[in-house]
């Protein structure tokens, strides 16, 4: 009987807090958007931010994207100034964004270097003893050695991702998961709301015109 008890036991994962724990958030903002964009969601990142720090002391949360650059198409112009407008209002909610130029490829622009800006962040930070606990928002699985590195330096690592874009590898070396896809209605709307098509309103006239339609309907019933 003691020892089955010992088995439930081991497969318990101890969750260790620090007293009066500080915590930073990074959120990798490419591997946020695949995921919003196969969804169909939008993120109310204040709410997301405050759902994932629970009651613990935030140093900062911090969001990565790259950011086209040079001369672009017209119609890119128009993604870049809708994209600008997004960060300036991250960083009017106290959000650091930090940005990376987009790489130009024969299919398109792709991200280079987000990956390895987060990463040296979240080391550094580390080390300079900022924060008790990352919190990485990504399901990326080349964050797992960064992971491991920031683990030896004595501090925690949460990982946050939906499970579209979540990786097994970086969920099991993590000290925490948080699927978000569970908790999605609490930070996220559709992209695409349903419109709620209002009945016309009647107004004054169209009640005189229906109650002397319904007068002459029973004047011809009684002529018959």
């Amino acid at each position: 009987m003691l020892g089955l008890f010992r088995k439930k036991r081991s497969d318990l994962k101890v969750v260790y807090r620090y007293p009066n724990e500080k915590v930073a958030i990074f959120i990798d903002g490419g591997n946020m958007f695949h995921a919003c964009n196969y969804m169909q969601i939008k993120i109310n990142y204040k709410k997301l931010i405050e759902l994932l720090r629970k009651d613990r002391w935030l140093l900062r949360a911090y969001f990565y994207t790259g950011i086209p650059s040079g001369d672009l198409p017209k119609d890119l112009k128009e993604q870049f100034r809708k994209q600008q407008g997004f960060l300036n209002e991250l960083q009017n909610l106290g959000i650091k964004v930090k940005t990376m130029p987009l790489k130009k490829t024969p299919e398109g622009y792709i991200e280079k270097g987000i990956d390895i800006l987060l990463a040296t962040d979240m080391v550094s930070l580390a080390f300079r003893n900022a924060y008790d606990t990352a919190i990485l928002v990504s399901g990326d699985s080349d964050y797992v050695p960064v992971v491991k590195e920031i683990q030896e330096l004595g501090k925690r690592v949460e990982n946050a991702s939906f499970k579209r874009t979540s990786s097994y590898e970086l969920r099991k070396v993590c000290d925490e998961f948080i699927l978000l896809d569970n908790v999605k209605h609490r930070f996220t709307s559709p992209l695409h709301p349903e419109k709620i098509e209002k009945p016309p309103e009647v107004t004054f006239v169209d009640r005189i015109k229906e109650f002397f339609s319904k007068i002459l309907k029973k004047e011809k019933g009684r002529k018959k």
